[in-house]
């Protein structure tokens, strides 16, 4: 732990400003769990009245307490609080969390008190935690501190929790308890007026015995500063965060596809994978993932072994592993003999390996042994069935007496337990002891070695700085934009948007813009057939395709001229934007959206008029390096349509990523872009480069 937050996690003494006798009351139950849970330090009760609260003399004054007090519970009402944190300030107390409402939570005249709150505490040196919060859960023995006035007391163990809603963080402290799981800290900070999510993280990544955090967050007030400090400290310890708030509308209409498809709940969730947390949306996933985190190594790749003693649950776990995208490779052949030997006949000695309902003791032994060694596995899923016929005790000393070695191998032991829990105590006790997760369903244990394996490829990823192209002409940007903003316009023309991105080297179709018909030839000429003739009109035209603003498939002078014509009835003065037609087997998207405090999110995906039915995409935020863009293209599920499937051929995908990288650099130099389109970005097979044949910026 930190010395910044020493005081709050540890603290030497607690004060309960609002203390009470009466049993229903936070200044009650406060001092209540403090006792219960056995608080170390001093407590001293603070009460106007005086008196005498569970034993303990109570205070009218915080500043009438005789000794030094670390730490303050503040559960008045709110127009009371400023004046009771400088009391505490004038005390020499180091924090106090406010359990007290009534603050930003409630509007503007509790924004406004919460304020206050702050510069009083920032004058005298205290640090605040909340206000409109639960409070901490320390279970050292040391310390035992439950600052909190919730009702679950965890067992010791290396788990931290830290939640933005005070209710989802006990329901998950709660679960892992009934679990018979410990937890080292818990925090629930509310408003968060002071100390930050960030900043108790960051006290957890210090603190040795904490081996996994758990995150909750509704909304980030700083992402820059969440993703500085997670960013640093996913690379030494896992953190399982979980976004809720996702299915919120937005409250403004938009314009582009992109746009359309992203907003802030998405967005941090994408912030969440960036700064290499495994990302959850499921609490009862999350703690079940924090058992096999807290007790198991993390692999070294991606590829599963498998045992089992029944069938079924084995395929159930296999089709798990496999849909998460890690492997169950072939055993070497030494494995193979190994097992061949040991094994009843009737066995499978493959991966998965089939000990059958009537392995032994050895037999199960000989199957670990053979995972441990075997060079092509990275870790063990095992399903077991518990049969009346089997010595399952002495199957589960094997289990236990080889998880140390597959521990030392790297290797993390995941197993899938089939029983009667009431009958087979002893077995499952064993299994227990030994520090092996263990699973009433197999696919409950498979996604728990899948969020290991996704925490195993985080550590793996290679980290590059974003590209800084030289190429590229930021003047002629500048140049368009400006202009747009000297005339207050918030959409550019198709012909700005295309001279934004050839500015920035991204290739498009050819081009012409045509303001009258003895323009038609020339532009022609340029252009050639077959072509294609567009109103480029943001304001009138923004959706050409729904308007009739686009002719298609123009083979000649004399179509051209009918389609200009036509065009020019029905959207008299518009200038009009000739284009090469570009026939190409795939069509795909690259946009960006801009996000409150967290630069621009960029979207690669199925392009066309299918890309918001479908919604088949990979986001990033910026800035986005090559091989996060090459992740991208990866990581759709058309992808084999990009890389080759079939009759189709591989299209040239390190242009594809360049240019997702390209995009990330345009909207980061130029932040006053809010939204980008290139939609759709013709691509055929390689060598052909892909072209944009429609593109649209929007100005913020």
């Amino acid at each position: 732990m930190l010395p910044t937050l020493q005081s709050l996690f540890f603290p030497r003494s607690v004060a309960v400003i609002g203390a009470s006798r009466r049993p229903l009351t936070i200044g009650y139950r406060l001092i209540k769990n403090l006792i219960d849970f056995g608080y170390t330090g001093a407590i001293y009760p603070v009460n106007p009245k005086g008196g005498i609260v569970k034993n303990f003399r109570a205070y009218p004054s915080i500043l009438e307490i005789p000794d030094e007090v670390d730490l303050a519970h503040i559960v008045i009402p709110a127009k009371f609080v400023p004046q009771a944190v400088e009391d505490c300030g004038k005390k020499g107390v180091k924090v106090v969390i406010i359990n007290s409402a009534g603050f930003k939570e409630v509007g503007e005249e509790g924004a406004k008190l919460e304020r206050q709150v702050v510069e009083v505490a920032k004058r005298y040196g205290v640090r605040v935690f909340g206000p409109n919060c639960q409070g901490i859960i320390n279970t050292d023995p040391e310390s035992r501190a439950y600052c909190n006035f919730t009702f679950t007391y965890p067992l010791e163990g290396n788990i931290s929790i830290i939640a933005q809603s005070g209710g989802v963080g006990e329901v998950i402290n709660q679960r892992l308890n009934e679990l018979g799981v410990g937890v080292r800290f818990y925090a629930s900070n509310g408003n968060a007026a002071d100390i930050s999510i960030p900043e108790i993280i960051k006290n957890y990544a210090a603190d040795e015995k904490t081996a996994v955090i758990i995150v909750h967050i509704e909304n980030l007030a700083d992402p820059k500063e969440f993703y500085e400090v997670v960013s640093n400290v996913t690379p030494q310890k896992p953190v399982l965060a979980m976004k809720t708030g996702r299915t919120e509308e937005g409250s403004r209409a938009v314009a582009s596809h992109t746009g359309g498809m992203v907003g802030a709940d998405i967005a941090t969730e994408v912030l969440l994978r960036k700064a290499g947390c495994v990302v959850f949306r499921d609490q009862e996933e999350l703690c079940q993932a924090a058992i096999a985190f807290s007790m198991q190594p993390v692999p070294k790749g991606d590829r599963v072994g498998m045992i089992t003693n029944t069938g079924g649950p084995a395929i159930i776990a296999t089709d798990e592993v496999i849909e998460a995208g890690l492997s169950m490779p072939p055993l070497s052949d030494d494995s193979i003999k190994r097992l061949k030997e040991a094994l009843h006949p009737a066995a499978v000695a493959a991966n998965p390996i089939d000990v059958l309902a009537t392995g032994t003791p050895e037999h199960w032994e000989t199957a670990v042994d053979v995972l441990i060694n075997d060079k092509n596995i990275d870790s063990i899923l095992i399903t077991f069935v518990t049969p009346f016929f089997v010595d399952t005790v002495g199957c589960a000393r094997k289990f236990a007496a080889k998880v140390e070695e597959a521990r030392k191998a790297g290797k993390p032991l995941i197993m899938n337990v089939m029983t009667d829990r009431r009958q087979w105590k002893e077995t499952l006790s064993i299994i227990h002891k030994a520090g092996i997760p263990e699973y009433e369903f197999a696919e409950t244990a498979a996604r728990a070695l899948v969020a290991l394996c996704r925490y195993g490829q985080i550590r793996r990823r290679e980290t590059e700085p974003p590209k800084q192209f030289d190429d590229v002409n930021s003047d002629a940007v500048k140049e368009v934009l400006d202009a747009a903003a000297n005339r207050g316009a918030k959409h550019l023309s198709q012909a700005e948007t295309f001279r934004l991105l050839e500015a920035y080297r991204i290739p498009c179709a050819r081009w012409v813009t045509v303001q009258a018909e003895e323009q038609l030839t020339s532009a022609a000429e340029k252009v050639g057939f077959p072509a294609v003739l567009k109103v480029d009109d943001p304001i009138r035209a923004l959706h050409k395709s729904e308007v009739g603003a686009v002719v298609l498939g123009i083979k000649d002078e004399e179509e051209l001229l009918d389609a200009a014509r036509r065009l020019w009835h029905h959207f008299e003065g518009a200038p009009l934007l000739l284009q090469e037609m570009v026939e190409a087997d795939r069509e795909v998207i690259i946009g960006a959206a801009k996000q409150p405090n967290m630069g621009h999110l960029i979207l690669f995906g199925l392009g066309g008029i299918v890309v918001e039915l479908l919604k088949d995409v990979a986001m990033e935020l910026t800035p986005v390096s090559r091989g996060e863009a090459k992740a991208m293209l990866r990581a759709i599920k058309s992808a084999p349509l990009l890389f080759g499937f079939r009759n189709i051929k591989a299209a040239d995908t390190e242009t594809l990523a360049e240019l997702v990288e390209r995009v990330s650099r345009l909207v980061e130099t130029f932040p006053q872009i809010s939204e980008l389109d290139i939609n759709p970005l013709k691509v055929s097979a390689a060598p052909a480069v892909p072209l944009a044949v429609d593109a649209r910026v929007i100005l913020e």
